[in-house]
């Protein structure tokens, strides 16, 4: 009887621990998730964290960042890398090769970059507006890692967008029509 009792108590502990341990693995898949949205047009935020809290539902540009080693390609999105060149760092285009590409987007329709950085360096994708104030980030972008960057311009006009870390070689334009 005692042999029952005992072994019913350890199967019951390791179903707690393994519970716990199942919640712990699930908790850090998550952990860092945020999103950030801004108005294109107004430079008001909404944050989102991975609780689901919401400030402001009325913005228009989002980021993402997800410091993960591989991130699946998302249909249609804009690819982009690090790399470092003798010159200095650089945003390049995965698909066409093309280095601190500008890009064209519509007003109104959302556009995602996925971001890789396999330097040794960090960087930060920003977006600013035609007057120079940020409005979107992808946040950190860990050596090795990726993020994601989802802008939904409200207006049409020239924005710019650069790394914050590297602002003078690692930037280009984004045309919104």
């Amino acid at each position: 009887m005692k042999s029952s009792i005992s072994n019913l108590q350890t199967i019951v502990l390791l179903s707690v621990l393994s519970g716990i341990l199942l919640f712990g693995l699930v908790s850090n898949l998550y952990n860092g998730y945020h999103t950030q949205i801004v108005d294109a047009r107004k430079g008001a935020h909404q944050d989102v964290s991975s609780n689901g809290g919401n400030k402001d539902s009325t913005n228009s540009a989002s980021s993402q960042t997800q410091q993960q080693q591989q991130q699946p390609s998302i249909p249609g999105a804009i690819q982009l890398s690090a790399k470092e060149l003798t010159s200095g760092y650089r945003w390049i285009n995965t698909t066409s090769g093309v280095i601190n590409p500008t890009m064209n987007f519509k007003v109104g329709n959302t556009k995602t970059m996925q971001l890789k950085n396999p330097t040794d360096d960090k960087h930060q994708l920003v977006v600013d507006d035609p007057n120079g104030n940020q409005l979107a980030t992808s946040g950190d972008i860990l050596s090795g890692s990726s993020s994601q960057l989802s802008f939904k311009p409200g207006m049409t006009g020239t924005f710019g967008y650069h790394c914050i870390y590297h602002p003078t070689t690692m930037k280009g334009i984004i045309h919104v029509q």
